[in-house]
């Protein structure tokens, strides 16, 4: 399984003594809501309420006599902001000036001991340039082929290759080491989805009509859902049939970012994924967002499959509201992808990270669907890596 990592080993920053003698931050730079003390490439990030609420000047924030915090953190306005930030006494200090008749000292031992954002990567807003993940199959450049798709899926969670071939079996044989097979499913080992199916089972499912398909990921409603998949177009349709897609992890980071309630609730409420055909029926019940730690490591999104939300009263609106707003950045234009495949053209996604749609269309539209195992496309590709 693949992960996203946020925070990056604190190494430099070390809470000694020693170390503290010697240490020089090279600067400071101030931001909206927090300071950023940096030295190199190490960083520490502190919000400015944090820094008054925790002000150890005596009077102003501390009893002279018992040494215990006189202000209540309700007291201080969330949007505060200090005149200046400097070091002083040889950069042992953080000196903040409040006011006229306020001003913060801290020593950077404090700072260290207490600092709760180290090494911190601020996620930036998902970008969607086709050009990123497109590469045009060369059967003189076999290895180089293999090599892009593993950097581009590694990097941006998909590939687009152009030009590959009409043989679903050759393809596979691309991302399969030697002894593994492709994830068979409730619709069988590949898909063929088209309206006139007759190959796959269960296919009452939007999958095998014309119509528009909005962005999710696929089998949401099992346990342990495949984590790659492949959409080899076979026949591109008369008219529509184009498709999204857009990274969803990239996409969670950034909300973590500009909306931390929404964020929570997304990662810690349970909802249930429900997938009843006439033939089969699963269930799973989990967040959208799935985490360990800061790690994002899976996300299950399926419009089509959630089963009516039992939160209580007061959390349902709060709850249709954070998914509202993590949908605004999915849903946003400059944060897709958009392609519309070709004979012998495929993409290749991880369906860990990356939602995916489809417009409505006409005409005999034919898109194969096959699933693999992470450990198995990581295992195949690496042997590629390797001899670079």
């Amino acid at each position: 399984m693949t992960t996203l990592k946020y925070i990056r080993p604190f190494c430099r920053f070390v809470n000694c003594s020693s170390t503290l003698t010697s240490q020089r931050l090279i600067h400071i730079e101030r931001r909206k809501d927090h300071v950023r003390l940096i030295d190199k490439n190490d960083t520490m990030d502190f919000h400015y309420i944090w820094l008054r609420h925790n002000c150890p000047t005596i009077g102003k924030s501390v009893h002279p006599k018992t040494g215990e915090r006189v202000v209540d953190c309700a007291e201080i306005p969330s949007n505060i902001e200090p005149e200046q930030v400097e070091f002083v006494d040889s950069e042992k200090k953080l000196k903040i000036i409040w006011s006229k008749d306020h001003t913060s000292s801290f020593d950077l031992s404090y700072l260290l001991a207490n600092a709760y954002g180290k090494n911190r990567i601020e996620a930036k807003k998902p970008q969607g340039n086709v050009d990123d993940i497109e590469i045009v199959y060369n059967k003189d450049q076999y290895e180089a082929y293999i090599r892009s798709c593993s950097e581009r899926l590694k990097k941006f969670g998909l590939v687009i290759v152009r030009n590959r071939s009409l043989d679903t079996e050759e393809i596979i044989k691309d991302f399969l080491p030697c002894g593994a097979s492709v994830v068979e499913t409730h619709f069988g080992r590949i898909e063929d989805l088209r309206t006139n199916n007759a190959t796959n089972e269960n296919t009452d499912q939007l999958g095998y009509t014309d119509a528009a398909i909005n962005l999710h990921t696929d089998q949401p409603f099992i346990a342990d859902p495949p984590g790659m998949q492949l959409l080899q177009c076979i026949r591109r349709a008369d008219t529509g049939g184009a498709n999204t897609l857009v990274n969803a992890a990239h996409a969670a980071a950034y909300l973590r970012e500009i909306d931390p309630n929404a964020y929570y609730l997304l990662t810690t409420v349970p909802i249930h994924f429900h997938r009843k055909q006439k033939q089969f029926t699963s269930l799973h019940v989990g967040p959208i967002i799935q985490t360990e730690g800061d790690e994002i490591k899976q996300i299950r999104h399926s419009y089509f499959t959630l089963a009516p939300f039992n939160f209580p009263f007061w959390l349902t609106t709060a709850y249709y509201n954070a998914y509202r707003k993590y949908a605004s950045i999915l849903y946003d234009p400059q944060c897709q992808y958009r392609v519309t495949l070709d004979s012998g053209d495929f993409v290749m996604y991880d369906n860990f990270k990356m939602l995916h749609a489809r417009d409505s269309f006409t005409g005999p539209r034919h898109l194969r669907g096959i699933y693999f195992r992470q450990t198995d496309v990581w295992k195949k590709l690496a042997k590629f890596d390797k001899e670079k």
